[in-house]
């Protein structure tokens, strides 16, 4: 008996799944490391532990930077690390102030609503795919997910 195919949509489904599942660990570790710590140590000791966790993986795959390459790189996409570093601070701020739940869903909402204007317009060196429908409504779920979140009852 043939084992079947498993589709080629599959993997990276899985690893969606798998990262979105380490965002509201990622909330609470860092809320809980801020309620010991002042809230910009917390953040720089996420980002140390994450350099230091990629740095790993890079001598494992026995890695090193083309910097001739790099340099062809817009100037702006040198600040992932600022934008990086200003997430973590914010979402320690809102889990200790909101909770996991409500602080994973808020980001959650504001990052489908950010992409998919990304998106739309092609900003940040991204392929321009506009809004249609679908992806309109796809939106709109998730923002009436996140409404019956906030003002639900029970």
């Amino acid at each position: 008996m043939a084992i079947p195919s498993i589709p080629q949509q599959t993997f990276p489904l899985v690893l969606a799944v798998f990262a979105g599942s380490l965002l509201p660990a990622q909330f609470a570790t860092n809320g809980a490391l801020a309620g010991q710590w002042p809230l910009t140590l917390t953040a720089a000791t996420s980002y140390l532990e994450g350099a230091l966790f990629l740095f790993l993986l890079l001598k494992a795959q026995r890695l090193t930077p083309d910097w001739a390459a790099a340099h062809q790189a817009p100037r702006w996409a040198w600040l992932g690390g600022i934008v990086g570093s200003a997430y973590v601070v914010g979402s320690v701020l809102l889990t200790r102030m909101l909770g996991a739940a409500l602080a994973t869903t808020l980001v959650i909402a504001a990052q489908i609503v950010t992409a998919i204007l990304l998106d739309h317009f092609g900003a940040l060196g991204l392929q321009r795919r506009r809004i249609n429908r679908t992806r309109l409504l796809a939106v709109l779920l998730a923002l009436g997910a996140l409404s019956l979140r906030l003002w639900g009852t029970g």
